[in-house]
């Protein structure tokens, strides 16, 4: 294993205090608020220092003109100043002995002019010289609960065990939402733009050793070292679960690289084979990778691709069983004594007893019979795993009062559900409604704060399932 340690990189995730330069005392400062409002939300425990010659406090905090002006040593300073003041913040930060400066401020090689991309240069060249760390230019940086560093302050304050790391500031965002509300929590997550000093093969490195993390997660448009990316990328999969989505396929989708991140997007077919050879999960995008998230830290492997499938109505569980198969589960018969002992705590009539089962529960004995056909199918040796799917607009009655009701027994289903032996999902789909929405949350919330895995289509559950049994399976072939 080459993988090195990249200890240095500690400074960006671990900083003991931290300059923003550029910060305004306006209340309509986006940029101030992204970042020195959500450093104080998360409560960081080490200093911050407000930088502006034209204010004498923001948010309550002494603002300095300078960084030479800090009284104190700054570990890491964000730029939001425009990128022509950017050489002299610098010099300033190697003279202060800055550890790491990440540029927020955008307009260098991304913007395609020779001497945008010149100044991006030498400012690399600079803080090399100096001994100072680069983030970006043009990304939005570091979130760290463990550190308690964010640049949304709506973002979950628990650490987590998923490492993501992106080119693109905005699907870091979209991400830490949707993640969030499917109880996925980060141990470190960076958008590292431009990638001028620090870039994604040293951030892969460093997450591959990284003790707090369990997957990785990455965005990425391209990369000025395709095979020494592709080398450490094999090598972090050699440890953990790396998933990719690789933007920049199409010819529109390379010059939007080029021009979003400066990035070098390279051939397609090319990153294909070179990851299925890695062992690299690739996804389509956002929804695909949170899918795998789920699936790594809340879905233990099953021991083969066997699944019974409950719930739903007669063309839903139709509908279901096929979804299944085309993810690349399989859905076995249930033999005849399972099916009389399933009889016995459901009628037979306007149910389907085999696999897929379609149970009205809530017609049919409530949550006694409930807890007894999960019994008898969690004993069934010719399954192995569970697939439990939810659809909200199917009931006939669309009052509030029912509404809730449905959401209470459902919530006491999944409390029995949740305590199978076997490996188990849950899945609410087709839902446009709000009388749907309604109860599609609430069943997402509990799912999340119990730690179950919960997808939003049968599809996506199975695709999910099956990549992640491929990935243990290659990480087997490669041991043996």
């Amino acid at each position: 294993m080459s993988i090195k340690s990249n200890a240095g990189l500690d400074a960006i995730f671990h900083p003991r205090s931290i300059a923003i330069v550029g910060a305004t005392a306006g209340p309509d400062n986006i940029y101030t608020q992204m970042f020195l409002k959500s450093l104080l939300d998360f409560r960081f425990e080490g200093p911050i220092y407000p930088v502006n010659p034209k204010a004498d406090s923001v948010m309550g905090l002494k603002t300095y003109p300078t960084v030479l002006d800090v009284p104190g040593p700054v570990d890491y300073a964000i730029s939001l100043i425009p990128a022509s003041a950017t050489p002299q913040l610098m010099r300033e930060c190697v003279a202060k002995g800055v550890r790491a400066v990440q540029l927020f401020t955008a307009g260098f090689d991304e913007t395609g002019e020779q001497d945008r991309t010149r100044l991006q240069e030498d400012l690399a060249a600079m803080a090399r010289r100096g001994g100072v760390r680069l983030l970006g230019p043009n990304c939005v940086g570091i979130y760290c609960p463990e550190s308690r560093m964010s640049y949304a302050s709506d973002f979950p304050k628990e650490v987590g065990r998923v490492g993501f790391i992106a080119q693109s500031g905005g699907y870091t965002y979209l991400t830490a939402r949707i993640a969030a509300a499917r109880g996925v929590r980060f141990s470190k997550m960076v958008s590292y733009g431009n990638a001028s000093d620090i870039n994604e093969i040293e951030l892969l490195e460093y997450l591959a050793n990284d003790p707090g993390t369990d997957v990785i997660c990455v965005y990425i448009e391209g990369t000025r070292d395709g095979q020494r990316h592709l080398r450490v990328l094999a090598e972090a999969t050699a440890r953990k679960p790396v998933v990719v989505i690789k933007r920049g396929h199409t010819e529109g989708g390379r010059r939007g690289a080029r021009s979003h991140t400066g990035a070098l997007a390279g051939d397609d077919m090319m990153w294909d084979v070179a990851f299925r050879q890695a062992g690299v999960i690739r996804v389509e995008d956002v929804e695909e990778l949170v899918d795998m998230m789920v699936t790594f830290l809340f879905f233990p492997l099953p021991r083969g691709r066997k699944v019974v499938l409950v719930g739903g109505g007669g063309g839903a569980s139709v509908r279901a069983a096929d979804q299944c198969e085309a993810g690349g589960l399989r859905l076995p018969p249930l033999p005849d004594d399972l099916r009389e002992e399933v009889n016995r705590h459901i009628p037979l009539a306007g149910s389907m007893l085999t696999n897929p089962m379609d149970v009205l529960v809530e017609a049919h004995g409530g949550i006694p019979s409930w807890i007894s056909i999960l019994a008898a199918l969690d004993c069934w040796e010719g399954a192995d795993m569970f697939l439990w799917q939810v659809c909200p607009e199917m009931p006939p009655f669309r009052e509030d009062i029912f509404s809730q009701l449905i959401i209470e027994v459902r919530t006491q289903m999944l409390e029995e559900y949740k305590a199978l032996r076997k490996p188990k999902v849950v899945v609410v789909h087709a839902v446009e409604t709000m009388f749907g929405l309604r109860e599609l949350d609430a069943i997402r919330a509990k799912c999340a704060d119990e730690g179950v895995a919960f997808y939003p289509s049968v599809l996506r559950a199975a695709r999910a399932i099956s990549r992640c049994m491929d990935y243990w399976d290659w990480r087997g072939r490669r041991a043996s």
